[in-house]
C-alpha cells in the first residue's frame, strides 16, 4: 500500500455485511489495520439488530447476500431517521452499482474487485467527516 490510513481518535465501528467469508476476512483486517474498529456479519437479520445495539459509524454492505440483499438494507439504513446519517459504501462486483446506489440512496460504491489503496480512499473519505 502505497499510503497508510490511520484513525487515532476513538474508534469508529464500520459494518462490514459480506457472505464471502474470504472477502469478509480481507475487508476486516484492512479496516483494522486503519484502527477501525469492525463489526463483520453475514447477514442483513443480524446486521439490523446490531444497527439497532450497537453505534454504527459506517456501513459497507455487499449486494449479493442470501435471503435480504444488501439493496434491502440499504434502503432500510437510509429509510430509519435514528440511522439514515450512516454513511453506506456499496461493495460489489454488481454491473448495475452506479444505478443500485441511487436507487437505495448509498453515499458511494467500490466495485470488486478492488485495489486496497483505492478501497481505503473512499472508505477513509466517510471515516474522516466522523470527527
Amino acid at each position: 500500500m502505497d499510503r497508510i490510513y490511520l484513525f487515532l481518535t476513538m474508534r469508529k465501528n464500520v459494518l462490514v455485511i459480506e457472505d464471502e467469508p474470504i472477502i469478509a476476512e480481507m475487508i476486516s483486517i484492512i479496516l483494522e489495520i486503519q484502527g477501525l474498529n469492525v463489526i463483520s456479519l453475514s447477514d442483513t437479520n443480524r446486521a439490523r439488530q446490531t444497527l439497532q445495539d450497537k453505534e454504527v459509524d459506517l456501513a459497507l454492505l455487499d449486494l449479493n447476500l442470501k435471503g435480504e440483499g444488501g439493496q434491502d438494507l440499504c434502503d432500510y439504513i437510509k429509510g430509519q431517521d435514528d440511522l439514515k446519517h450512516i454513511p453506506v459504501i456499496l461493495v460489489s462486483a454488481n454491473m448495475d452499482l452506479e444505478e443500485i446506489k441511487e436507487q437505495c440512496h448509498a453515499d458511494d460504491v467500490i466495485r470488486k474487485p478492488f485495489n486496497i489503496d483505492d478501497f481505503m480512499h473512499t472508505v477513509s473519505q466517510y471515516v474522516e467527516t466522523l470527527g
